[in-house]
């Protein structure tokens, strides 16, 4: 089952979970982004997302998750005045340390949306 969150108008992040390489995952897509998370990666997303008070976005890191090699934190953060809920892809080399191209972002007050198809897509993996 696919879960849409709308953006912007005609803009989306989906979330489905199906199998990849042969593993049930949480694809996570928007645009030409796309972050893929095992079944317990998926629950260590969930468990960081549940703990952020959507009534208060305080700017901060909450949480961040390894996959493999890669480190994606979980950040409310704010661009030109607009805060915005972001799971981003953290590099760290000896010349470089900070976020990579690879991210996925939508608006604060589609967080409690995102919450909500969480809890649901938490069941998905146990049918």
């Amino acid at each position: 089952m696919i879960h849409r969150i709308q953006t912007a108008p005609n803009t989306y992040v989906n979330l489905e979970v199906k199998p990849y390489k042969s593993e049930p995952s949480l694809i996570i897509s928007k645009s030409a982004a796309t972050i893929i998370f095992n079944q317990s990666e998926t629950k260590l997303l969930n468990d960081i997302v549940q703990a952020i008070d959507a009534t208060k976005y305080i700017l901060k890191e909450y949480g961040s998750l390894k996959k493999g090699t890669d480190l994606f934190k979980i950040s409310i953060s704010e661009f030109r005045g607009i805060k915005s809920f972001q799971i981003r892809q953290w590099l760290q080399s000896p010349t470089y340390s900070g976020y990579g191209k690879l991210g996925i972002s939508l608006p604060t007050y589609k967080l409690k949306e995102l919450q909500t198809h969480l809890i649901t897509i938490l069941q998905e993996f146990q049918n």
